[in-house]
């Protein structure tokens, strides 16, 4: 029960929680909740680190730090500090993790409420707002880049995803808890239909394929595997369903198609078409070639700049007043830090998903799933929403690792 803990514990279980509520609601005022959690850890510093416990964490320090000295070498200071300011997160939720020896059981239950909570204030505030806007269910509030509270649809998908994970997969046997989850399944459903995020919906379709592949592994049930088919289905037929969601995805394909003829000569053929599709197809295929001639990176100040001067160099002048970036988070690294800045957010993905399946709780791996997906087709962690999730997550699943590994050491 909460009323037994200690202060301290207290603190880090309140601290915890109203940092991420503050990231879902209003993350532009976030920095002094982060610096609050950080100080509400101090407490549970004492003792032996076991960092050889924590290794999930040692791949995104050694991205911070790649960009660090990239920065040494670009001629935009003033972009090159903000940018690595806003990912300082990569190196103070990694730290946190080091340092912590105990009270992981603590920041975890408050950063998993927090999402849940955060989550569901947000899609409520959302859907209530729309309908007294437009009186109704469909209007000019329902639109995607209206709908949601605080952040691009892409980053409330994915937290929304992930929050739904969190509840649904709650052992708890309370009553409003389990009444809760359902309900809160429907707002999420209702919020990723209004949302109308791409990226989203290959996250819902990853997580029907992750799933039994997790039962199948932890379970050594190879009858899960059947489930896969079943599930396509079910997305096939939901796609079908809505006209809209089914015209996106066509449109998707199509323009694939059209792109996978001759990347060069769509490129000449769609100067400033402003379609989402178009444009990923077109600054993923610009990415490449800069990342193709710039092996080590054009360095995290520099990357935007040099960017917009491809743009204009194809004639895309639409793209570079909207300074449009690579919509693609592996690309987006690799401009900055180059090949090798692209094989540490490999590897930092891999023991992601790996050390999230280790932890034994499907909603993490669900997490790093979606994650991990997501930045297939957003540049997720050029916001400073996006750097702050992904560093909590790890911190996350790297605690519950520690408590995992350090309970065996015990036994």
């Amino acid at each position: 029960m909460f009323k037994d803990l200690s202060w301290q514990e207290k603190l880090v279980t309140l601290s915890s929680a109203l940092m991420v509520m503050v990231l879902i609601i209003k993350d532009q005022l976030i920095p002094p909740f982060i610096l609050l959690f950080a100080l509400s850890t101090i407490p549970f510093w004492k003792g032996e680190k076991q960092f050889s416990k924590k290794k999930v964490v040692f791949p995104m320090i050694v991205l911070f730090l790649l960009y660090a000295v990239s920065f040494l070498f670009v001629a935009n200071k003033a972009s090159g500090i903000l940018q690595l300011t806003t990912r300082l997160s990569f190196l103070i939720f990694p730290l946190l993790a080091l340092l912590m020896t105990n009270g992981g059981k603590h920041a975890r239950f408050g950063l998993k409420w927090g999402f849940i909570l955060g989550s569901g204030i947000s899609m409520l505030f959302s859907l209530i707002r729309a309908i007294i806007t437009e009186g109704g269910f469909s209007g000019a509030a329902f639109q995607s880049n209206v709908y949601g509270l605080n952040m691009h649809p892409s980053y409330l998908a994915l937290i929304f995803l992930f929050a739904s994970a969190l509840l649904f997969l709650d052992p708890s046997k309370s009553k409003v808890i389990k009444m809760g989850k359902w309900a809160f399944l429907g707002l999420t459903v209702i919020s990723l239909f209004y949302l109308r995020s791409l990226g989203a919906f290959v996250c819902v379709a990853a997580i029907f394929t992750a799933v039994p592949i997790w039962k199948t592994l932890k379970t050594k049930n190879w009858k899960w595997l059947l489930t896969l088919p079943v599930y396509g289905l079910i997305f096939f037929i939901g796609l079908k369903s809505s006209d809209r969601i089914s015209n996106d995805v066509a449109a998707s394909l199509k323009s694939v198609g059209v792109w996978a003829e001759s990347p060069s000569k769509f490129i000449e053929n769609n100067v400033n078409n402003i379609e989402s599709n178009t444009v990923r197809l077109v600054v993923w295929t610009i990415s490449a070639n800069m990342i193709y001639e710039n092996p080590f990176g054009v360095g995290l100040g520099d990357e935007n700049d040099l960017l917009m001067r491809e743009y204009y160099s194809h004639g895309y002048s639409g793209y570079a007043e909207r300074r449009l970036n690579p919509h693609q988070q592996f690309l987006q690294t690799g401009i900055s830090i180059g090949w090798l800045g692209l094989a540490v957010l490999l590897i930092l993905f891999v023991s992601l998903i790996i050390a999230s399946y280790r932890t034994n709780d499907l909603a993490l791996y669900i997490g790093a799933i979606c994650i991990s997906v997501s930045c297939l087709f957003e540049s997720m962690l050029e916001r400073q929403v996006g750097v702050i999730f992904l560093s909590i997550l790890l911190f996350y699943i790297a605690m519950v690792r520690f408590q995992q590994q350090k309970s065996k050491s015990v036994e």
